[in-house]
């Protein structure tokens, strides 16, 4: 039975390294995975993690600098949905796969930032907005080393993420080149092009969508999506990955 037990707990262990290893982390609290998945070069240099982060590094030999994909996740409300998600959200290797298949398709070069935050029952949840000037740092972090370039940062969420995305180009516009924000709802004012997809799950937005739009916010388009909560996001094909990664600040 002892064998048995060690033979299962070498085989985790050599699945959990043969999808992420272990980065240099400063500060007590942060956690972050490097997936080292078609990983040739990491950028070298100390990373400074506010929130639990993944990050995949994306065609990294190829020269010049990558473009920036910031990933929003949705949330959860409990403590014990809260901790299986997190650990499968990091260990996992788990992530918006529609966007980062299209960048390795398309041989970009690209990080893709995908921080966690910790939304457990609580009388205060915490939020995508509250936790910004932790998000920032991550982003200037990358910019400051020279390793992004600052004009192509792309902004993309889902649930609670797409509210998140909402409360970033509303209030960070200067940021972000483009966004998507998904299975939300409460579209903004931004001048940030958005595209906004929402399922049968939330309130029909067109006719909020349409106001805005004639008010000056740069929404690109609005779809609704006939399917469950964060099933749009199979509206991220490739003619609308194609229009989104071709903005630029």
């Amino acid at each position: 039975m002892r064998q048995i037990t060690l033979l299962i707990g070498l085989t985790l262990a050599a699945i959990t390294l043969a999808c992420s290893t272990n980065a240099q982390v400063v500060g007590k609290t942060s956690r972050v995975i490097h997936d080292t998945v078609k990983v040739q070069v990491v950028p070298e240099g100390e990373f400074v993690y506010n929130l639990p982060c993944k990050v995949k590094y994306i065609n990294p030999a190829t020269e010049g600098k990558a473009v920036l994909l910031l990933w929003l996740h949705g949330g959860v409300r409990d403590q014990k949905l809260h901790d299986f998600f997190i650990h499968n959200h990091l260990d996992n290797c788990a992530a918006d796969d529609s966007i980062v298949d299209y960048l390795n398709r398309h041989a970009m070069k690209a990080v893709v930032l995908m921080p966690m935050y910790h939304k457990a029952a609580q009388t205060t949840c915490v939020t995508w907005r509250e936790c910004w000037p932790e998000v920032k740092r991550m982003i200037d972090d990358y910019v400051d080393k020279g390793l992004v370039d600052p004009s192509r940062i792309y902004l993309a969420g889902s649930s609670d993420g797409g509210r998140g995305t909402w409360d970033y180009v509303e209030n960070h516009a200067d940021v972000f080149a483009a966004a998507i924000a998904m299975s939300c709802e409460g579209p903004r004012m931004t001048s940030v092009p958005t595209f906004f997809f929402n399922t049968s799950s939330e309130p029909d937005c067109q006719a909020e969508s349409k106001e805005l739009q004639a008010r000056g916010s740069n929404i690109i388009e609005y779809k609704r999506h006939e399917g469950r909560h964060g099933d749009d996001a199979a509206l991220c094909d490739e003619a609308l990955l194609t229009r989104f990664f071709g903005y630029s600040k």
